[in-house]
């Protein structure tokens, strides 16, 4: 009753006050100096804001071309309002509908997640139907955890709901949490302050991990208090969700925190916070994390060079490239994307061509085409990549071909063990499949239909061997194929998250390591992103552990 008076009270107060209107200058804290900010960038995308009626602006761009640019080379901010352009029906007409569908259909951009998802969910056809469906999904996923969190302030259930939450399911349900009614989001606020009284620590950094691109202001007031009161892992992970928010109170919460912050992690993450608000106080501080080559802050210090960086800090980053960790190499990909200095494409190129990784190579694909956008918006020579030269190709496969009976038998085993999955009858229907594989050399339909068969049934240790087989005979075919990839992914995490259940972590962190090393493009965005934070925490603790032993 107390919490529930209290927010009423700020409420009002918010209300009064009316924090749209702050000026940051005077919400400072005196003892707090100034932002630092950096040479401007005088470019088209240097000086475009993303909403005004004056000046450059998104909204009052009407060239599809420069639109879809910015969608793959700019800011985080300046791709959400260029995402939201292209909902304009005005803007879209003749063969402008159909270039603008395939781009947003084929975007796999999990900070634009919620904008993704209402876009796609307007667009005619299957792409537009299937978005549709998954927005039902979520609403009767989120009016059935609603119900839950009722109950458990009611006393009627000890049980919190968000924790019991599979991680691809919580992640569906944060990525639109700012269509959740109050009680969700003040429940998960409670969460995020430790005042719920049943979830633990870690479970609470998972949380927050999870709303890392969220940017509803109502988790303001919750990570503004976890920032000024708490220290370490929450500080860090509450600074990066701050990062996304445009609210008035968030920069002078994090530039007081980062202020009086001596912990490393901690002042890594504010600085790439503070980045994103366009302050960059911390940018000699995370480049030299970089350039020292910290082991515990390089995978951090990458993320927040996204927003800090600029071209002088092109040779820092793309020497991880080469980087033994996948995770670390991906990710100065990824940040050298956001830089998108046109320096780094012939270092960019020779990775993508000397690497098996399919991961990286994906993340140097992204990499290219953001800095041929970016290269387009500055005026500069646009870079043509003829993808059909560059890579690594799979080798066909040498040796006999199969006999016609072979053929045939394999495929009558095949059809069998469809017959005997509509009846239910799994344990037949996979001897069949192991029949029909063993019959032709290198057949992977039928490793395919096993590792489906109990991928269904959520069978997920089971399938895992089946999926293994099928990805070392045919890669790309999973990885090409959005049905096969989600099921693959989704088999893998549920299977990390039940043996991190048994206590087993080095097990688990195997798991999610061994599939972040493919090319899931065309998972869906939240299971990635699920993947990517549980690595995260698992490698985390591992850290923790060999600190705490030596």
């Amino acid at each position: 009753m107390a919490r529930a008076l209290l927010r009423l009270l700020a409420a009002n107060d918010l209300e009064q006050i009316g924090t749209q209107n702050i000026d940051p200058a005077a919400a400072r804290h005196p003892s707090v100096r100034p932002p630092t900010k950096v040479a401007a960038d005088p470019s088209f995308l240097g000086r475009l804001s993303t909403s005004g009626a004056a000046g450059l602006s998104v909204e009052r761009i009407d060239d599809l071309p420069t639109i879809l640019a910015v969608l793959r080379a700019g800011s985080r901010r300046q791709r959400r309002a260029a995402l939201n352009r292209l909902r304009d029906r005005r803007l879209l007409h003749g063969d402008a509908v159909r270039k603008a569908i395939h781009t947003i259909t084929a975007l796999r951009d999990v900070e634009l997640g919620h904008e993704l998802a209402r876009a796609r969910a307007e667009l005619p056809g299957t792409q537009g139907r299937q978005a549709r469906h998954e927005h039902e999904e979520w609403k009767r996923l989120a009016e059935r955890v609603e119900a839950a969190i009722r109950a458990f302030w009611d006393g009627q259930s000890n049980v919190e709901p968000i924790h019991v939450l599979p991680g691809d399911q919580r992640a569906i349900l944060l990525m639109r949490i700012s269509e959740l009614p109050d009680v969700v989001v003040h429940h998960i606020s409670a969460i995020i302050e430790g005042n719920d009284g049943c979830v633990p620590l870690e479970s609470r950094i998972g949380l927050i991990a999870s709303l890392r691109y969220a940017t509803d202001r109502r988790l303001v007031a919750a990570l503004v208090s976890l920032v000024e009161a708490e220290r370490g892992e929450l500080v860090a992970r509450a600074a990066r969700v701050l990062g996304g928010i445009d609210d008035a109170r968030v920069h002078p919460a994090l530039a007081e925190r980062f202020e009086r912050s001596f912990v490393n992690v901690e002042r890594v993450a504010l600085a790439g916070a503070l980045g994103m608000h366009d302050d960059c106080r911390g940018l000699n501080e995370v480049r030299s994390s970089l350039e020292e080559d910290q082991p515990q802050l390089l995978l951090q210090a990458l993320e927040a060079m996204e927003s800090l960086g600029s071209s002088e800090s092109t040779d820092p980053v793309i020497k991880f490239l080469g980087h033994p960790d996948v995770t670390i190499a991906t990710q100065a990909a990824r940040t050298a994307a956001r830089i998108a200095d046109g320096r780094a494409l012939d270092e960019l190129t020779a990775r993508h061509n000397a690497t098996s990784v399919p991961a990286l190579r994906a993340a140097i694909e992204d990499a290219l085409s953001a800095i041929a956008a970016r290269m387009e918006l500055r005026g500069e020579e646009a870079v043509m990549i003829d993808w059909s030269e560059v890579g690594n190709k799979p080798a066909p496969r040498k040796g006999a071909r199969d006999s016609v009976p072979s053929i045939v038998l394999g495929w009558r085993d095949y059809f069998m063990a469809r017959v005997w999955l509509l009846l239910g009858r799994i344990a037949w229907a996979n001897a069949r499949f192991e029949s029909a594989a063993a019959r032709r050399e290198g057949w992977v339909i039928p490793l395919i239909g096993i590792g489906m068969a109990f991928a269904r049934r959520e069978q997920f240790a089971l399938a895992l061997p089946a999926f293994r087989r099928a990805i070392e005979l045919d890669r790309p075919r999973i990885e090409r194929n959005p049905i096969l990839v989600r099921a693959m992914a989704k088999s893998f995490l549920h299977r990390a998250e039940q043996v991190e259940r048994e206590g087993r972590d080095d097990v688990a962190r195997g798991l999610v390591g061994e599939v972040l090393t493919l090319d899931l493009r065309r998972a869906p965005g939240t299971v990635r992103f699920e993947l990517k934070r549980k690595h995260d925490v698992l490698t985390r603790g591992e850290q923790g552990d060999v600190h705490s032993a030596a």
